[in-house]
């Protein structure tokens, strides 16, 4: 009898391993340097600080995923253990219309808390007075909201503060190295947009090189990524396939940013280096046929148990038919009420501007 114990406790040692963890909460009245110090990252530090004494904004792209999603396909020795994962997080309640009035309050906001930071922003009138800028703004992307259907989920893309909406890929403005780990991608632009940005990226950033000179002052390029709803896969070999899902808001990391071009053409970063979270902000509903969330949890853990039992099984002697092949497709729609939506983010996107302002002119503290 012991023998056939031991083959599930080796099962069980081998499979477990460290989860994905859930996206960080952003305290509204905590500690900035604090904070700062835990979720924000910088890319050449060296530069910042000088870089973000006087800035020119020059790119203010929002995108508010609208359909989230998560797809784990699992094979070989995961398949027989864990359970396939297809689920979809529809934001429901929001508006076009209110997409576009939060990317111009998140502008105003931006431009006012880094203006009581101290940084000298360039008003927007001295800014659109260059031919550089004209020419600039003849790059953009248009009909606005431009719509991406990508890797993470579908979302629209607006511009604030009546600036031109360049897409670039995050992976190529700064090129990182991380021995250990996978490289960052930018899943939430499409391939086109990503290969077709390499060649706009090369001519816009020519252009905001020289108006930088022109200015005085780092062009300043923001990208918020807002996610209506939460996906946190669990990614232990243990559990491959399970998906926790939430009714919060997120700014997602690395497409969270504030990216900076000096005059003199160097260039550096300030993004977030986790996904944090606003909280609740309305009503999960699980939309799948014949579903809800508390049976779909439970019949996902249930097929892992069932197949990680029969593989002891197996492993023990014992054959056991029918071992794999599950899998698991959840649809749920994100709920929110458009005033206390709205009201959620801007609190929240306000801590995100003094994190990021924290950094900017303190590039180096831990």
């Amino acid at each position: 009898m012991t023998h056939r114990l031991l083959p599930l406790c080796l099962v069980a040692a081998l499979c477990l391993g460290p989860a994905t963890l859930p996206a960080a909460e952003l305290e509204l009245a905590g500690d900035l340097k604090a904070q700062a110090a835990k979720l924000v990252k910088v890319d050449n530090p060296e530069y910042l600080a000088a870089a973000a004494k006087r800035v020119a904004i020059t790119g203010f792209a929002v995108e508010f995923v609208s359909e989230l999603r998560y797809t784990k396909q699992l094979s070989g020795l995961e398949a027989m253990i864990g359970a396939d994962s297809d689920v979809t997080i529809k934001l429901v309640g929001a508006s076009n219309e209110q997409f576009q009035a939060l990317a111009d309050k998140f502008y105003a906001q931006t431009v006012e808390l880094l203006k009581a930071r101290g940084v000298d922003v360039v008003p927007q009138a001295e800014l659109a007075a260059l031919p550089e800028y004209a020419e600039l703004t003849g790059s953009g992307i248009t009909p606005l909201p431009s719509e991406q259907d990508a890797k993470a989920g579908k979302g629209l893309f607006f511009s604030a503060g009546g600036l031109p909406l360049v897409l670039t890929d995050e992976a190529q403005f700064i090129q990182t190295f991380q021995m250990f780990s996978k490289p960052k991608q930018d899943n939430f632009l499409t391939f086109g947009s990503r290969f077709s940005g390499g060649f706009t990226a090369a001519k816009t950033q020519q252009l905001e090189e020289q108006i930088a000179r022109k200015l005085n002052a780092s062009a300043l390029k923001v990208r918020l990524t807002v996610l209506g709803g939460q996906l946190t896969p669990d990614t232990s070999f243990w559990s491959s396939g399970k998906v926790t899902t939430r009714a919060a808001a997120s700014f997602v990391d690395f497409v969270t940013r504030y990216a900076l071009i000096t005059p003199d053409g160097k260039r550096t970063r300030v993004s977030l280096n986790e996904t944090v979270s606003t909280g609740d902000i309305g009503e999960l509903v699980n939309t799948t046929t014949g579903g809800t969330k508390a049976t779909d949890t439970a019949a996902n853990v249930a097929l892992v148990a069932l197949n990680v039992a029969a593989f002891a099984a197996r492993m023990g002697g014992t054959p056991v038919p029918g071992v794999g092949g599950f899998s698991s497709t959840s649809n749920y729609e994100c709920r929110v009420q458009p005033e206390s939506f709205a009201s959620t983010l801007l609190s929240h996107h306000a801590v995100l501007v003094g994190l990021f302002g924290e950094k900017m002119q303190n590039p180096t503290t831990p």
